[in-house]
């Protein structure tokens, strides 16, 4: 631990404060002023040049009505529950590799997945859209009818009633239709192992001392359970912290989004997510100041949500000690289960029995009474195949099926008759039959019923699970405890030595071999299958693609990589150029700044580090729109120094948090030794950490370079000369051609690819060291 430095002492130590100054110019230059302006001008009509009104809260009262900025909240959830799912190819994967029992081939296998792991995320988008997502010669569509799949999604369509999505003899337009633009954003990237999540859990799983798997076998433990009492709980640190990241770039990121479905979010924006939202607002419709309400509106939810998720995973220690006291079952359920069972069940029968259409009279609440209103206005088809009507529930409208509103027809009917007879009528008939509108007063205690139910329905559910859980565990409990006074030593080692449980194990271990190369292998065939036909496409015309797609075509064009060479090259090298100095600049400031935050506890350096780690927190996109006024006012835009400046301070945010880490663990003996020599800060930093700092930054500095390299929302935002456009700008413009020449276009795809897979291959070694060291700790 740093020791503590006091006011009186700081005169002895303040050229270490000379360490934070880059740091604190960058990023409060360019990260802190956008967030304050931004903040600032959410209070104001603003489009971003000569109108601004103070309107107070206007901006936020018209977003929180506004239903199209909850529904791109409602898409981004989705989307990141879907990611989480998509974790589990990554962490099988990594626990195959690290089953292998050759080095060799680990080593293998871990070169071979880096390949498809670091091609640029959005080369691999805009290869689906154009390669796979295409409705009449797309490879997606083609996969379905060939292996038969497009018959049985038909038949479900039939009976799920999803609105004839998949019809036979009509290829479905994955991007063109509202429906299925949605499954289009979470399908693509299959089978989803482009990222370093791999290389995380393989890095945690290395640190596992063979002596606990030899303990292991011994005692005879199954394939599965040794995932599930050994691997699983010593890399759940590195899930928790990947499942918290991969929730919240989920919800703040717009990059994928925007490449997939256009600035729109697709046909109707039903692939809309909050950033692409606000950037719709900002650029496209002129409103700033109602975008800088946005974003600040999405800094605060992002914030809650990973304060949540971590709050979720991360008990306390009063919790810790109260675990001990409990068994594992009851653990589970306190802890973790509850929250997401309520939800989720409080969430399905509600929307199942509490009818949307009430609403509520405000006059009428002292008397308990809600008032349906019913509206004769058939709405559109929906996929059940049913029609809709509207009603109207605090000034929103909603659609209800028509079954449901028969009911309430019904309800209506006898209530009007009961009204009419009670009055003095006795024939039965009433006018309300066929008036166009129709009112039906209903008990409120029917919603206090429904809501009874629900909580019912929680009760009893939690009351199985807790006798299921409760009848497991003392299920195994007594077997332990059987095993343990019934173990017979020599019992156990004759039947090992029995040839027919001796070969039984032989063969259950060799097909769990084959079961698991295949299932390495078969990731690997999906994940370069995309690489794959980018090279072979990129060899073709467009008469040799429309023939035979999928497979090489003679004669060969080379000349496509010509004419890609001429459309992309200069992109590559603003590219280089940016990525790379941004990467130096960002390991010398953060290494810098780690050193002063791990090395003494100066006064306000702990105000300054929480500074610091809430940037980690904030979407840096929500702080666009007020960046983007700031650049102009330096006139840094149509530049690469504002592309340089701005990665720099993003970067270092990372790159500082996993430096201290690093940099506090060398041992302090060092520091004494060489301060007893009279070295000062700036030697210390050079002479000691900067030496054993070189795996853990050459982590750092790949993964800060191929952040940089992949960026495209800010430049495509500042940039508008086209010499000075990055290379995945460019790749983006010309995946919009209307005129599409398949050979170049691939042919420029893996010329984007090429460099980062370079890097990548040859940093590996050093990559992974860094891991193993402490670059990532769970």
């Amino acid at each position: 631990m740093p020791y503590e430095v006091k006011w009186s002492q700081v005169k002895y130590h303040k050229e270490i404060y000379l360490f934070l100054v880059p740091t604190l110019i960058l990023i409060g230059l360019f990260i802190y002023y956008p967030a304050a302006s931004g903040i600032y001008h959410s209070f104001f009509r603003w489009n971003g040049a000569d109108i601004s009104e103070f309107i107070r809260f206007k901006n936020y009262t018209d977003l929180f009505k506004l239903p199209a900025f909850w529904q791109s909240f409602k898409v981004a959830l989705m989307l990141g529950v879907f990611n989480v799912l998509k974790m589990s190819v990554a962490l099988m994967t990594a626990v195959c590799i690290h089953r292998c029992m050759s080095a060799r081939m680990q080593f293998v296998y871990r070169v071979l997945f880096v390949i498809p792991m670091v091609i640029p995320g959005l080369v691999i988008v805009l290869v689906w859209r154009t390669l796979f997502f295409e409705a009449t010669n797309g490879f997606l569509n083609k996969f379905l009818t060939s292996s038969g799949l497009f018959n049985v999604l038909c038949k479900m369509d039939a009976i799920m009633g999803w609105g004839e999505v998949f019809k036979v003899g009509s290829m479905p337009a994955w991007l063109g239709d509202p429906k299925l633009i949605v499954v289009a954003c979470i399908v693509w990237g299959f089978p989803w192992v482009g990222s370093f999540a791999v290389l995380t859990y393989l890095a945690k799983l290395q640190g596992i001392s063979k002596d606990v798997y030899e303990a292991a076998d011994i005692d005879g433990i199954s394939w599965f359970s040794k995932f599930t009492k050994i691997e699983m709980p010593l890399i759940m640190g590195s899930i928790y912290i990947l499942l918290v990241l991969m929730i919240i770039e989920t919800i703040k990121d717009a990059g994928m989004i925007l490449a997939l479905a256009g600035m729109y979010g697709g046909p109707g924006g039903k692939a809309t997510v909050p950033a692409l939202f606000m950037l719709r607002k900002a650029f496209l419709e002129q409103q700033m100041g109602y975008a800088c309400a946005v974003g600040i509106v999405l800094t605060i939810i992002v914030m809650v949500l990973q304060k949540t998720l971590t709050w979720i995973m991360t008990p306390s220690q009063h919790v810790l000690s109260r675990q001990a006291k409990f068994k594992s079952m009851v653990n589970g359920l306190i802890l973790r289960l509850p929250l997401f069972y309520l939800i989720s069940l409080l969430t399905v029968v509600a929307f199942r029995n509490i009818p949307l259409n009430v609403n509520y009279d405000r006059e009428k609440h002292s008397s308990g009474v809600m008032v349906i209103t019913y509206h004769e206005d058939p709405g559109p088809l929906t996929p059940a195949g049913k029609f809709y009507k509207s009603f109207e529930y605090f000034g929103t409208k909603y659609k209800v099926p028509d079954d449901t509103v028969t009911a309430w027809k019904e309800a209506a009917k006898q209530a009007a008759i009961d009204a009419d007879k009670a009055a003095g009528k006795s024939d039965g008939t009433t006018s309300s039959d066929i008036s166009i509108r129709k009112q039906l007063r209903i008990n409120a205690g029917g919603l206090l019923d429904s809501l009874t139910w629900c909580l019912w329905c929680v009760a009893i559910g939690l009351a199985i699970e807790f006798l299921f859980r409760f009848t497991a565990n003392a299920l195994a409990t007594a077997k332990l405890r059987w095993d343990e006074a019934h173990f017979d030593k020599d019992a156990a080692f004759k039947r090992l030595a029995n040839p027919w449980i001796r070969a039984w194990r032989f063969t259950s271990n060799g097909f769990l071999r084959i079961a698991k190369h295949g299932f390495i292998w078969g990731v690997l065939f999906f994940a370069f299958l995309p690489l794959y036909l980018m090279i072979i496409v990129s060899f073709k015309t467009n008469q040799q693609f429309y023939v035979a797609p999928a497979t090489p075509t003679d004669p060969l064009h080379p000349e496509n990589w010509q004419t890609a060479w001429d459309m992309v090259m200069p992109n590559v090298a603003n590219s280089v150029f940016v990525s790379t100095l941004v990467t130096g600049l960002c390991l010398i400031f953060a290494l810098a700044a780690a050193y002063f935050f791990a090395r003494q506890r100066m006064p306000m350096s702990a105000f300054v580090w929480n500074a610091i780690i809430i940037l980690m927190m904030m979407p840096m996109i929500a702080n666009l729109v007020p960046l983007f006024r700031l650049l102009v006012d330096m006139s840094l835009v149509n530049t690469l120094t504002a592309l340089i400046l701005v990665g720099t301070a993003s970067g270092q945010v990372f790159a500082i948090f996993v430096l201290r880490n690093f940099v506090q663990d060398i041992p302090r003996d060092l520091y004494e030794a060489a301060e007893i020599d009279g070295a000062n800060h700036f030697q210390q930093l050079w002479r000691i950490v900067l030496p054993l700092s070189g795996p853990v930054m050459g982590t750092v500095g790949v993964q800060t370079f191929i952040v940089a390299w992949n960026d495209f929302i800010l430049p495509l935002i500042i940039i508008r000369d086209a010499s000075r456009l990055p290379v995945m700008v460019q790749l983006l413009r010309m995946a919009g051609e209307y005129v599409k020449f398949w050979g170049p276009l691939m042919a420029g795809y893996a010329m984007a690819s090429i460099p980062i897979i370079l890097l990548f291959v040859f940093s590996m070694k050093l990559f992974v060291r860094g891991l193993t060291e402490g670059a990532v700790k769970g």
